[in-house]
């Protein structure tokens, strides 16, 4: 089995292919072989900004939970680099070996994506607490086992973890705060643990991890009850995506709608009863027309149709199957499930967020690259990025008429130009496929998703218009600096259960 979490790279540091960023002007990047890959979300931002004319010396840029920023080497050559976590003060220093700022974003995208949580990153000009008798046994390299608590922050340079040794010491009480960014030399093998969520107690001794609990114990105690998020192998309840359960109880009920001596009829979960008796009712009402086969009327997330039965009087209200992506492409069917969770979870996850609900329609296209929809399809774990962005006026629909919905979907893995390549899927398709996206459709624009394993990761509102002027004065900041501060952005589901 692997080593959990992931180690430092074991390579050296060497050039990468030089990215061409349009127009003769490349970016170069230097970093180990085995975070190259994770390069990539800022390879193509940085590829973005080219498009948009904003190619300088110094241009910053935030991807993930990372800062970056170019160096301009020649004049048509820029030198992509990152914090120093080699050195002592990385808050100002910066390196064109990438390695250490990219193996911090796999490793901790690694340890969320076996665990079944929401995780929380930390920025690493955050600090973590340390009593001394822990700072002690990682400044030694003693074997002492360590109790990694993380409670609610006190501040926003706070990041809530306590590190502390199993054993009781007299010194237990005294403590210093270290940045996390310093952890990376000297106590690597904390890092990656340092994205679990408040609530989390971790435990591991000479530098080997021993497991993971969701607790409500304010100590840090873990109970018999407290659920284990991994074990010492790094085994958790993280499911690959695509392979978690469906929402919806497999048990529905039958509801009728009597007008005019015509019986309209579906099949519903009893939860939604009351939803879908509104959409019989609207057909009822007159709302798409006389009661006859090929009736159709839109409501809210999904269209809904009339078709013919054996039974005469009896019409069966029915709308696209999302069972599964091939059900979804070819068939219908009376049971109206699928169709109206997709359009109740929209708006429950817009409530939570505490925005304004913008839905979707299922027959609406998120772009999705074609990495990310391999992934997708194919129940692979990997780090998705979703996002919805303002169309531009005459943008809002394909050449065929159909209509976009904003959102879109990468993984930081796509190398190629075809991986890259984006593909328009209707949304209800996407829903039939896996469930992870579809809750969050309703966001607005600007709402920027990072999800690991299937789980939310971290939603953020962005205002890009009030991100730019806050990089324009020239401050070094790091994204979760600018986030935490609210200046141009807020985060999503802070209040969620």
């Amino acid at each position: 089995m692997a080593t959990f979490p992931l180690p430092l790279p074991s390579t050296q540091p060497e050039p990468q292919p030089a990215v061409d960023l349009g127009g003769g002007t490349v970016a170069t990047l230097r970093c180990a072989g085995e975070v190259a890959p994770f390069a990539r979300p800022v390879v193509d931002r940085y590829r973005r900004h080219h498009e948009a004319g904003n190619t300088e010396d110094g241009l910053r840029t935030m991807v993930g939970f990372g800062f970056w920023q170019l160096r301009q080497d020649r004049e048509t050559q820029f030198a992509i680099t990152a914090p120093d976590y080699a050195a002592e003060d990385f808050v100002d220093a910066t390196t064109d070996d990438l390695t250490l700022a990219l193996w911090i974003e796999a490793a901790q995208a690694d340890v969320l994506s076996r665990t079944d949580v929401d995780g929380a990153p930390v920025d690493m000009a955050m600090g973590v607490t340390f009593t001394k008798a822990a700072l002690t046994v990682v400044e030694r390299g003693r074997t002492d086992e360590l109790v990694l608590v993380r409670r609610p922050s006190t501040s926003e340079q706070d990041s809530g973890w306590l590190v502390r040794t199993a054993e009781k010491s007299f010194l237990r009480n005294k403590e210093v705060e270290v940045l996390a960014g310093l952890l990376v030399q000297s106590a690597a093998y904390l890092v990656p643990l340092l994205a679990l969520p408040t609530g989390t107690v971790a435990r591991v001794a000479d530098g080997r991890f021993l497991g993971a609990w969701a607790t409500r114990a304010t100590d840090g105690t873990v109970a018999d009850a407290d659920r284990q998020l991994l074990d010492a192998d790094g085994r958790g309840a993280g499911a690959p995506i695509g392979e978690r359960g469906q929402a919806a109880a497999p048990t529905t009920e039958t509801i009728e709608e009597v007008v005019d001596g015509v019986t309209l009829r579906a099949r519903i979960h009893p939860r939604l009863a009351p939803l879908a008796g509104s959409v019989l009712m609207a057909f009822a009402a007159g709302a798409a027309g006389p009661l006859e086969p090929g009736a159709r009327l839109q409501m809210s997330y999904a269209p809904y149709t009339l078709e013919a039965t054996d039974e005469g009087g009896v019409l069966l209200v029915t709308t696209p199957d999302f069972s599964s992506p091939e059900a979804y492409r070819e068939r219908t069917t009376d049971d109206l499930t699928g169709a109206l969770l997709g359009q109740v979870e929209q708006v429950q996850k817009a409530r939570q967020a505490g925005v304004d609900a913008a839905p979707v329609r299922a027959t609406e296209t998120i772009a999705i690259q074609s990495a990310a929809l391999d992934a997708i399809v194919l129940g692979e774990p990997s780090a998705f990025i979703m996002e919805r962005q303002e169309l531009d006026p005459g943008a809002e629909t394909l050449t065929d008429g159909t209509r976009r919905s904003g959102w879109s979907i990468a993984v930081p893995t796509a190398q190629t130009d075809e991986e890259r390549a984006l593909r328009n899927i209707d949304a209800g398709e996407l829903q039939a496929c896996d469930r992870t996206f579809g809750p969050y459709l309703a966001l607005p624009v600007g709402s920027l998703l990072q999800f690991v394993g299937g789980e939310l990761h971290s939603a953020h509102l962005v205002d890009q218009a009030k991100l730019a002027e806050v990089f324009e004065r020239g401050e070094y900041r790091t994204m979760g600096e600018v986030l935490a501060s609210g200046e141009a952005s807020r985060q999503l589901f802070v209040d969620a259960d």
